[in-house]
């Protein structure tokens, strides 16, 4: 519980309020209107501008305006087919199967193209219950849906217009305000009296804060892309994000070493000189982090002065940690260049902020890549065979809405649709994901119908039960990056209201009663269908995500080893291979967590999957110490050593062949460059360490 609460303070801290009051006013308002005009379809306009809302990419405006009219076109046909057929359940079906999988489909395109593959989804098999018996009623519908959408995209794009480069800010703020939790965290667990705990707890901390601060950079990456390539008016201001992007995760490179650091020398650091001192150093990054993370206005001079005067601090911290600490442990030494790094990256983003000398160059122009339209199409047509991850599970989708519609229509469940909405929302690829939003959704509706119930108890008017639409509106949208139960429990209290106002005849207490019946319903069908419909293998991809997660591990261990005897690879490639490891961990990390919450799987045997991942991780965290360190002249004998070295390590991590001819069975660190480059002899015993700990594991996998 302390953990998903901390979890939680940190995302409402950058939940965009200001665009989720907006977007909560643009649903709300039809809903209004139709109760003071008397026109109960004007509550599907209100769902039409929810959900135009909520597929809302954000970047640049070309980009929303065009995901958000995608959504109300496709939402719009979509509405007319499943209204039309819905009297002959002949044609409902096959319909439903068609449109159903043709959004599931749409993941294949990116997480934004998946929402609203799910929204059209969701849109057809609500529609699918309409009282439209009429093909006159039918386009009456078609057109309050193309009402609704047409009604958001008006009020984003030209009353609420926003900055094209205000998400891609935000995204780099929040990687600012990660590395302070990051340093937090770390200040935290080594209090400079004693650890607070042995290697699992030192493990536990340091994989949530690399594997979420890892996922922050990639996302500000793409973020910043976007305003690259649609504004190209813009173009220095993206540059200015990019170097504060780089920036920031030159400071993640630098933390995850610190960590490392800390935990292999921990005992020898201890007494307050020492482990005090560092300490407060953690805490006083972290200022600085949310200083920069805060900078809202680079001609603000308080701004600029604040952050100064955090810089001044830790600077100040460093100086004492140079001084007394290092007295009580010399050892402490090796941290100072991280620390250094740490300091100096700061010092050039304060400079990037607010001092025009400091701005950085734009970078030459790149060719244009391959326009956005042609690049869906090619990765759909792609898709569309059936070894296909993707199209197994958009026919999986697919299956599902047909079963839930059939007997719906069938069996006459009073509010169905609520049935086969629950199936749409909640299955997913994977059987461990389907049970967990299963779980998240069920609890999450009962409780927004109980709410709900009440709410409609207290409020005796409909225009009160319209107004009361906003602020849950407000709660939905900002619950959404929170946490998908509570998501559900304001999504469903809104959904209830909204259909209470298009229905007033049914009494709210069973209107709740209705959704939350058959939301467990739905909830039962996705498991059945996501755990007899192709089912997936995870044991097997689990063992392929390890494969490649080593492989370029060993990949990054050799030209790490080649970069600093003086030749190989410059240090770019040094980080885009860092990348792909760590990429390729978090990747194998969350098949492992599929595995784990798969509540069929019997084989709890993951010790050796742990292991690796652990390995892994260290082997990378080694890895940024040693890239801190000055690499060796080129035609030294260490150099030679330390390339000769560089192989076995590698090869100890992923075999391959030819195998090194020496050193195999030992992987101990040469002694010509233990003397000549104690720097570099660290990191790579630690490197070594894990190296001998993955081929002990490959060993007991094999003879198993």
């Amino acid at each position: 519980m302390t953990t998903l609460l901390s979890r939680w303070r940190s995302s409402l801290r950058n939940v965009l309020w200001l665009d989720a009051l907006q977007a909560a006013a643009i649903s709300a308002a039809p809903v209004i209107l139709a109760v003071l005009i008397h026109e109960p379809r004007l509550g599907w306009t209100a769902i039409a501008a929810f959900w135009a809302c909520f597929g809302d990419p954000g970047g640049p405006l070309r980009q929303r305006a065009g995901s958000m009219l995608a959504l109300g076109m496709i939402g719009a046909l979509f509405c007319f087919l499943a209204s039309i057929s819905a009297g002959h359940l002949w044609l409902l079906l096959p319909l439903t199967f068609l449109c159903c999988t043709f959004g599931g489909l749409l993941r294949v395109l990116g997480p934004a193209a998946a929402i609203v593959g799910t929204l059209l989804s969701a849109g057809f098999v609500v529609a699918a219950e309409l009282p439209a018996p009429t093909l006159a009623a039918s386009l009456s519908y078609t057109l309050f849906f193309v009402a609704g959408a047409l009604w958001a995209i008006l009020m984003t794009a030209l009353v609420w217009r926003r900055r094209p480069w205000k998400d891609a800010t935000h995204a780099v703020a929040h990687c600012y305000r990660g590395l302070a939790d990051f340093a937090d965290a770390l200040a935290r667990l080594y209090s400079g009296l004693a650890p607070a705990g042995g290697p699992q707890a030192w493990s536990a901390v340091t994989r949530a804060q690399r594997g979420s601060l890892r996922a922050a950079l990639e996302t500000a990456r793409g973020r910043i892309r976007e305003v690259q390539d649609a504004r190209p008016s813009r173009r220095a201001r993206a540059q200015q994000l990019f170097y504060l992007l780089d920036s920031a995760e030159d400071s993640f490179i630098a933390l995850v070493a610190a960590a490392d650091l800390l935990e292999s020398n921990a005992p020898r650091w201890l007494g307050r000189g020492a482990g005090a001192n560092l300490s407060h150093a953690f805490h006083r990054y972290a200022s600085v982090a949310n200083a920069i993370a805060s900078t809202s206005d680079v001609t603000d001079a308080k701004q600029a002065e604040c952050l100064r005067e955090r810089l001044a601090h830790f600077g100040a911290g460093l100086h004492e940690l140079r001084g007394a600490a290092m007295a009580y442990a010399p050892d402490l030494a090796t941290m100072v260049p991280v620390l250094d790094r740490m300091q100096q990256n700061a010092h050039a983003v304060m400079q990037a902020l607010f001092d025009q000398d400091g701005a950085p160059d734009a970078p030459a122009q790149a060719a244009r890549a391959e326009s956005p339209a042609r690049a869906a199409w090619r990765s759909l047509r792609q898709n569309l065979r059936f070894d296909s991850d993707a199209f197994r599970h958009a026919l999986r989708v697919g299956i599902g809405a047909t079963i839930a519609v059939a007997l719906s229509k069938t069996f006459t469940v009073n509010h169905g649709y609520w049935m086969s909405l629950t199936l749409v929302f909640v299955l997913q690829p994977y059987f461990a994901t389907t049970w967990t939003r299963t779980v998240e959704r069920v609890i999450g509706s009962v409780a927004g119908a109980i709410g709900a119930s009440l709410l409609g108890l207290l409020l005796s008017t409909p225009l009160s039960v319209a107004l009361a639409v906003l602020p849950i509106a407000l709660g939905t949208f900002a619950a959404r990056t929170i946490h998908y139960a509570l998501f559900t429990f304001f999504l469903t209290s809104q959904f209830v209201l909204v259909s209470h106002i298009q229905q007033p005849d049914i009494y709210e207490p069973m209107l709740a009663a209705l959704r939350a019946l058959n939301s467990v319903l739905g909830g039962v069908l996705a498991l059945l269908v996501g755990f007899l419909v192709w089912p997936e293998k995870e044991p097997r991809q689990l063992a392929g995500a390890l494969s490649r997660a080593l492989e370029r591990h060993a990949a990054y261990a050799l030209a790490l080893t080649q970069n600093k005897s003086g030749a190989g690879d410059n240090g770019q490639d040094i980080v885009d291979l860092r990348r792909l490891a760590c990429l390729s961990a978090d990747n194998a990390e969350a098949s492992l967590q599929r595995l784990q919450q798969n509540p069929v799987h019997r084989d709890r045997n993951v010790d050796t999957a742990v292991n690796l991942l652990n390995a892994m991780r260290r082997v990378t965290a080694a890895g940024t110490v040693l890239e801190i360190q000055p690499a060796l002249p080129a035609d030294s004998p260490a150099a030679a050593a330390l390339r000769d070295y560089g192989r076995v390590l590698a090869h100890a991590l992923h075999p391959q062949e030819p195998a090194p001819e020496a050193g195999i069975r030992q992987l101990a660190v040469p002694a010509a460059l233990a003397s000549v480059a104690p720097g570099l002899a660290g990191p790579l015993d630690r490197i070594a360490q894990q190296a001998r700990q993955v081929r002990q594991l490959r060993e007991r996998v094999q003879q198993a």
